[in-house]
Formats: C-alpha cells, structure tokens, sequence
C-alpha cells in the first residue's frame, strides 16, 4: 500500500471519527443548551472540567461562528469525504485542502486565544499548556492534509501539463 494510499485511511478515519464528535460536542458551541442533549450536556461539561477548556465554557462569539461553519461545512464534507477517500476517488482532494485550511486556521485562533488568554481565565500555565496540547492535534492533521491534498493536486496538473 502506498505512502498516499495510507494517508487517504488516515484521513477516513478522521473523518469517520469527527461525525459523532461534531454532532455531540462541537455542536453545543451553536444549539441552545436546551435544545441539546443530556448526553451532549454531559459531554461538554465533562470535558470543560477535565481539560479546564474555557474556550468551551464561554463560547465567545467567534467561536460560535466556526462552529457554525463546522456543522454547515465540515460535518457533510466529513460524511462525503469518507465515503470519497473509501472509494479512492480523488476528487475528493480539492475539498480536503479547503477543509485543512478552514480547520487549521480556526484551531490556530484557538491556541492562540488559549495562550493569549488562558491564564486571565483562571487557568495555572500547566493548564494552558495542556489544554494547548489537546488542541494541537486539530491544528496538525488538518493542515497536513491541506498540504498533502496540494502537492497531490499539482503532481496531478504537472503530469496532465506534460501530456498535452
């Protein structure tokens, strides 16, 4: 199997992954607490008291804005990229770059804002550094896959520019 072949059941299962996350955590920063889920509830809180995520706790503005974006854009795409990266259908690629830039870009506000802020919050700098580290994950694969889905979009230009 190849390396890109390996990178595309990477980005499957990430994608399968983030459904049920987005559909139960990630969207508690746009549907009205009573409109959630005890579960979702329980989720969030869980999660804002063992990772001190105070960004989760507060739901500033913006933030609600990417979660908006990521449950009107990201949550389809993920179902659509699945399906796309199983069936080995690259045409799924240019649509992988505008995901690893949107959720790069967005997470990279985050863990500035947690940096920036996290300590005004209440938190100790171990704490901002851990959940620092939580977040980084969703700042690396995405904008590996920014970067991967490019270069395998201009392989595939240079190669069509070279037959004609």
């Amino acid at each position: 199997m190849s390396i890109n072949r390996k990178l595309d059941w990477f980005y499957f299962w990430y994608f399968v992954i983030h459904v049920p996350i987005t559909v139960l955590i990630d969207s508690c920063l746009i549907v009205p607490p009573s409109w959630q889920f005890n579960i979702q509830k329980t989720l969030v809180q869980f999660h804002i008291a063992t990772n001190n995520d105070f960004l989760l706790d507060t739901l500033p503005l913006w933030l609600q804005v990417f979660g908006f974006v990521e449950l009107v854009f990201q949550l389809p795409l993920f179902v659509y990229g699945a399906f796309k990266l199983y069936n080995n259908d690259i045409t799924i690629y240019p649509w992988l770059v505008i995901y690893g830039f949107n959720a790069s870009f967005t997470t990279l506000v985050c863990l500035v804002y947690v940096l920036a802020e996290g300590e005004s919050h209440g938190l100790l700098s171990g704490q901002v550094w851990g959940l620092f580290g939580l977040y980084v994950p969703y700042f690396i694969i995405p904008l590996v896959m920014l970067i991967d889905s490019m270069n395998r979009i201009l392989k595939k230009l240079v190669i069509k520019e070279k037959t004609l």
